[in-house]
This record gives C-alpha cells, sequence and structure tokens, in this order.
C-alpha cells in the first residue's frame, strides 16, 4: 500500500499553475546579467525585432521610437503612448506562450536582443521573480536596483565568462615562501614524517625509484613533498566610482569586484572588504556593488589610506586591489596635491607588509606613471593594464 501511495506521489502531473510561473526562471540569470551589462552581446537565430514589427503594421512610427522611448521628440508616440504599450506587452506575452509551449528555447534568443527590445517588461518580469528592487525610467537615464538574490545569479555568469578556458592555479595569495603543514605541497623532496605530512604527501614514484637504487624490497624510506605554508589572506578592493567611471569601466570594475568575491568564497581562504570611493570612500555591503553609481571627483590617496586602515588590524597576507580609470583629482590632505597624496598612502602600505595590485582601465601617459610609481613605492606589486574594461581575460601585466 505504502508503494503505491510512493508512487502516486512521484507520478503527479506538475502544477500548470507553477509551470506557467517559472516559464522564464530558467532565462533569469541570463536576462539579470544583459539587464546589468548592456554592453554584452549576443547571437540568437530567433529575431525578436519581427515579432515586434507583426504587431506595428499599421503604424507608422518606426521600430526604433517603439522600443526606446524616445517619444520626447515625438507628440504622436506621446498621444498614443497607452496604445503602443499595449502592443508591446502583446508581443512580450506571445513570446513567453511561445518559451512556455518550446516553440523556441533559450538557445534561440540574444538576451541582449531580448533586454532592449523588451526592457520594462523583463525589468517587471525579474521584480516579480524577486530578482529587481525598484526601478526608475526615464527618457534618457534607466536605473534599476538590485537585491541580494541577484549578486550571486550575476556573480556566477560572471565567473563562468572570465574563467573560461583560463589555465587553473592552485597557488593564490594565502601560499607564503613557508614551508609548514597544508594541502599543498610544493616541488621539495624530504623524508617522510607521519608527524608533519599526510599520506596525501607521498611520493610513490620517487619512493619505488630510491628502493631500487638501494636495491632493497622494503620501502621503510618513504619520501614525501614537502607542504607549503597557508596563511589567511585578507583583501580590499578599493573601487573608483567618480564620475569619469561612467559606462564600461564602472561595470567592468563592479564584475571585477564580484569575481573576486565570489571566488574568495569558493576558496574558503580569506575575507574581502569592498570600498567604493571618489572623493569620499564608503564600506559597500552585501548586493549594493550592483547599485554603485559614479559620480564626484577621485581622491586615490584617501582609498588607500582606508585600505591601511583596515589591513593594520589583521594577520596574515594583505592584498589591496585599486581599480581607477585615471589620476586623481582631489586630495584629503590639504597640504599635498592629488599626486603626491596617492603616492605617500601607496609607501605607507609598505609599512605593513601589503601587496598592491592596480587594475588600470585608462592608458594616459601620466596615469600609467602614476601606477607605476605607487606601485615602485609599495613594493611588491602588480598594475595591470585592461585595454576593454569588459574583457576580464585580456591584460598587460607589469610586476615590482
Amino acid at each position: 500500500m505504502e508503494f503505491t501511495r510512493t508512487r502516486l506521489m512521484i507520478d503527479k502531473p506538475e502544477c500548470k499553475i507553477c509551470k506557467k510561473e517559472n516559464n522564464l526562471q530558467d532565462l533569469a540569470q541570463d536576462m539579470l546579467y544583459s539587464l546589468f551589462n548592456p554592453y554584452y552581446k549576443e547571437r540568437g537565430n530567433f529575431d525578436l525585432s519581427e515579432l515586434l514589427r507583426k504587431y506595428l503594421q499599421n503604424e507608422e512610427i518606426p521600430l526604433r521610437d517603439f522600443t526606446r522611448n524616445l517619444g520626447l521628440y515625438s507628440s504622436y508616440w506621446m498621444r498614443n503612448f497607452e496604445k503602443f504599450r499595449e502592443m508591446k506587452k502583446r508581443a512580450w506575452e506571445e513570446l513567453k506562450g511561445m518559451l512556455e509551449k518550446r516553440e523556441i528555447n533559450r538557445e534561440d534568443l540574444s538576451m541582449s536582443q531580448l533586454v532592449e527590445l523588451f526592457f520594462e517588461e523583463v525589468v517587471e518580469e525579474l521584480e516579480r521573480m524577486g530578482y529587481v528592487e525598484s526601478y526608475e525610467g526615464k527618457f534618457y537615464r534607466k536605473s534599476v536596483r538590485y537585491k541580494a538574490i541577484a549578486e550571486k545569479m550575476i556573480g556566477d555568469k560572471i565567473l563562468s565568462i572570465v574563467l573560461e578556458n583560463l589555465e587553473r592555479r592552485k597557488v593564490g595569495e594565502e601560499m607564503t615562501e613557508m614551508e609548514g603543514t597544508s594541502i599543498f605541497v610544493s616541488e621539495k623532496l624530504v623524508e617522510f614524517d607521519e608527524n608533519l605530512h599526510t599520506f596525501d604527501n607521498i611520493d610513490i614514484i620517487e619512493t619505488f625509484v630510491n628502493s631500487a637504487l638501494r636495491k632493497k624490497d622494503d620501502f621503510e624510506e618513504l619520501v614525501a613533498r614537502q607542504s607549503k605554508h597557508a596563511e589567511k589572506c585578507s583583501y580590499v578592493m578599493l573601487i573608483d566610482v567618480s564620475d569619469s567611471m561612467r559606462g564600461k569601466k564602472i561595470i567592468g570594475a563592479i564584475e571585477a569586484g564580484i569575481a573576486l568575491k565570489r571566488t574568495i568564497k569558493r576558496r574558503g581562504s580569506g575575507e574581502l572588504e569592498i570600498i567604493a570611493f571618489n572623493h569620499k570612500v564608503s564600506k559597500v555591503k552585501g548586493s549594493e556593488i550592483l547599485n554603485l553609481e559614479p559620480r564626484g571627483r577621485t581622491d586615490i590617496g584617501l582609498a588607500l589610506k582606508m585600505a591601511g586602515e583596515i589591513l593594520s588590524g589583521k594577520t596574515g597576507n594583505r592584498v589591496v586591489f585599486l581599480i581607477s580609470d585615471g589620476e586623481p583629482t582631489s586630495s584629503y590632505n590639504s597640504q599635498l596635491t592629488p599626486w603626491l597624496c596617492a603616492l605617500k598612502e601607496a609607501r605607507m602600505l609598505r609599512n605593513i607588509n601589503a601587496k598592491l595590485h592596480i587594475v588600470m582601465f585608462g592608458n594616459e601617459k601620466r596615469f600609467v606613471d602614476l601606477c607605476n610609481s605607487m606601485a615602485k613605492l609599495c613594493g611588491r606589486s602588480s598594475v595591470f593594464h585592461f585595454s576593454d574594461p569588459l574583457n576580464l581575460k585580456k591584460y598587460i601585466l607589469h610586476r615590482f
């Protein structure tokens, strides 16, 4: 009897209401990412613009005005706004019906085209799903505020793009040159010590070779690989949110921050503080990184000072990531120029033995010279130059 009851529960058909509610759930991550990063373009073999044109056959308004809400310039558009809005919603409902019936699949759609043509509908759908908190639409500017759950989904998408086909590295910032006890092994061969090593440290091949050279049949003298010493690592990421970071740069900076945050969490080997800075500094909490907006002047010295204060109270390795697109235009120290203030604070990081990794989204000579000077003053530093802020795979690296 129980067996029959169990089978009935397993064979219970899916609720039609739930199925209807979740017909776009599988696309949520891709829609979220394309909404966050409108510069990410992908192709699809189903042209969504043709679906819209079907509803505009008897109308004179251009498709561009219809989809981008540029009615500010058209009295015709303004008089018929509600009518065209209803047409667009009907096209959206037809698209959802096609997805529900599996007439088209995710592989057939370009998410960037979907967000471009059905921006309001996508935002409303994601808001209903619980990923978007609010939306403010204007003719020239559309602002979306994301919830915490959206960061995880966008973060996984970013990592899948950034880490695709990249070489996996076992050694990270938490590793030191010292020997110790950890899961990370070095190339150094030593005699196996059961008090220091695990059986995973034993090098079977070297043990066989040594036994053969001694012409003995036993393996009393086991050979092991010496473990490396691992320490907790504390990271501070400084994201420039001044006016000059608008557009692709702020999106690239946020993507870098989310990717690092997700990587650290997966490795479980350190902690990260994210600081947004312009002529002020503020700690970024939770999903607020997705809602950063550029404004104000740039004070790199103030940002480095904040990083130094955070890391001075930490143990283990200390690492600072500085993301900016240009030289500083503001100084918290009235006695120093913005340039000298940045150099002073970079030198102060050396006093707490912190590493400085500078991520450059600009290539002006003065800015390059400043970044190189900061790296030299700090020591054990690197300068990464990204010609495309949205391509985190391609960069030029200089070590100091």
